[in-house]
């Protein structure tokens, strides 16, 4: 496969997966200050998109290339590693010690589960 055409697939997806990413947190995340809604709510669209993008290439069902552009890029810029952590350590820091544990927690669990049940929903061929 063209090394040049997989890095176009990846920069296109991650570019809509960052793009999307922005869209949910600067909208959600400034209004529940408690909860950081907006990150939460894109890493679980990240988890539930990478179990069903999973699920199909492993059925054989979509090419390497979408691959790349829907795993490599586009979930790995809408979930957001970078953004749970620093908002856990300023929960943290805040000394929202329930707080920081129930966000990770929920993150980390909820993420898990919506990948699992994706993955195996799509990974039957019809």
């Amino acid at each position: 496969m063209n090394l040049a055409l997989c890095a176009f697939a990846v920069a296109s997806g991650g570019a809509l997966g960052a793009l999307a990413r922005y869209a949910l947190a600067s909208r959600l995340d400034e209004k529940f200050g408690f909860f950081p809604l907006g990150t939460f709510c894109a890493n679980m669209l990240s988890s539930f998109a990478l179990g069903i993008f999973m699920g199909l290439s492993n059925a054989g069902e979509s090419s390497p290339l979408f691959d790349f552009f829907a795993q490599t890029g586009f979930c790995a810029t809408l979930s957001t590693f970078s953004a749970l952590a620093f908002q856990i350590a300023s929960m943290l820091e805040k000394k929202r010690l329930a707080e920081a544990f129930a966000y990770a927690l929920a993150t980390f669990l909820s993420g898990v589960l919506l990948f699992a049940a994706a993955a195996n929903i799509f990974s039957f061929r019809a």
